[in-house]
């Protein structure tokens, strides 16, 4: 008996010794994992975008009339003012026209006087047979005027009444033509002085299209030539183009950070001035991608960028300079809120892990709106649940609901 005690005793401690090693060898294959806390915060949820920076008031100015380019006043870079010449089209063939309608008023005018003379000789005319009329009228009806005669004396006054209508309608014609004529001779003048172009607005050079010798198209025929671009460098706007998917969640007055790509070190703000109502696509490109879905669109935005503060001969902006737009569309206060990190997907689904007595509970939960370090949570875990939030690897390969892990608190929850 006392042989088979002992033997119960040694066979107790080997089982001991096996189950001890099982558990140090369990505790030792735990993953381990960064966790954080559920916590309430306020979340300024944005969007980002890459824009273009476009000055508030730019003008494009292309010439009235067409024809050879022959001098050029300026170039790019240079400060004009209002009226300032910019550049000369030939001239020649519309002073020609010039002096072809100064010749056809001229023309037009002696017309008219010989209208003039030609009505003052009609009235006199039709004054006397008018009296040879009246004569014979009396003569026919004293029965001392023959048949023959009295027809003829009311033929000879019905022609004078004609001829002098005929001479008023042409005094009038003649007048008509004079005004006729005036009119395409001050189109003349106007032509041969749109020839000089000058600045419609004050501002700086930063487009010169045309060169000595181009022949540039005037916007009377067509769209015309493009020739120069000015702009007032004081003010400037950002432009971005943003998804649909987006940009129904901007409203006007939005917060924005701007980062100029051409300055690291230049911060600006601003807020959104202007939200486009049309993708700016032709209606056939939007039908093709409404029905097949090939395109996204997107929409033009407007930023006033605020310069209080904004020192521009360190920092000299340029149209068509590049920045990007970071636009703050909402906040959302006292929201349960979790790392960006620790939402991971599982089968199309959203799910955290929860760490309860060192094991990992995988739970799927419901999101709303992110920053850029925190998501909301709707719904799915609690205030104050401990989760994990990494490794990443950890989290996108190795966790699993009921896994064993080892916690250890996150960084930016030291930081709290």
């Amino acid at each position: 008996m006392k042989r088979l005690r002992w033997w119960i005793i040694g066979i107790g401690g080997v089982i001991l010794v096996w189950l001890g090693g099982r558990i140090a060898c369990s505790r030792d294959q735990a993953i381990l994992v960064e966790v954080d806390t559920v916590r309430r915060r306020t979340l300024l949820p944005f969007i980002t975008e890459t824009a273009i920076i476009r000055p508030a008031n730019e003008v494009a100015i292309s010439p009235d009339v067409s024809g050879e380019v022959i001098a050029i006043y300026v170039k790019e870079g240079d400060t004009v003012q209002v009226g300032q010449l910019l550049f000369t089209i030939r001239p020649d063939n519309y002073r020609t026209a010039l002096i072809q309608m100064q010749a056809a008023l001229e023309e037009a005018r002696a017309q008219y006087a010989a209208a003039q003379a030609t009505l003052a000789q009609q009235r006199i005319a039709f004054l006397q047979d008018s009296i040879a009329y009246e004569r014979a009228r009396k003569l026919y009806e004293g029965k001392a005027l023959s048949e023959a005669d009295w027809d003829a004396a009311r033929l000879r006054y019905q022609i004078a009444q004609a001829q002098l209508k005929s001479s008023e309608s042409n005094l009038l014609a003649a007048f008509h033509r004079i005004r006729s004529v005036e009119a395409n001779l001050n189109r003349a003048q106007i032509d041969y002085q749109r020839t000089s172009v000058y600045a419609s607005m004050s501002g700086v050079i930063t487009r010169l299209f045309v060169r000595v010798g181009q022949r540039v198209v005037g916007v009377g025929q067509m769209a015309g030539t493009e020739s120069v671009r000015i702009a007032d460098l004081s003010r400037f706007l950002i432009e971005v183009q943003v998804s649909e998917s987006d940009v129904v969640r901007l409203h006007k007055g939005d917060s924005v950070s701007i980062e100029v790509q051409a300055y690291p070190d230049l911060k600006l703000s601003g807020r959104i001035q202007e939200i486009g109502y049309s993708s700016g696509k032709p209606p056939s490109a939007e039908a093709n991608s409404a029905l097949g879905g090939e395109q996204v669109s997107t929409y033009l935005v407007k930023i006033a960028i605020d310069t209080a503060g904004y020192d521009a001969r360190k920092f000299p902006l340029r149209p068509e300079m590049s920045a990007v737009v970071r636009i703050v569309y909402a906040k959302r206060e006292n929201v349960l809120t979790l790392p960006l990190q620790s939402v991971v997907a599982r089968e199309g689904k959203e799910v955290i892990y929860e760490v309860q007595n060192n094991l990992v509970r995988e739970k799927v939960i419901k999101s709303g709106v992110v920053d850029d370090k925190h998501i909301e949570i709707i719904e799915g875990v609690s205030e104050g649940a401990v989760v994990v939030v990494g490794p990443y690897e950890a989290l996108q390969e190795k966790l699993r609901d009921s896994i064993l892990v080892k916690p250890t608190p996150a960084v930016s929850s030291l930081s709290l």
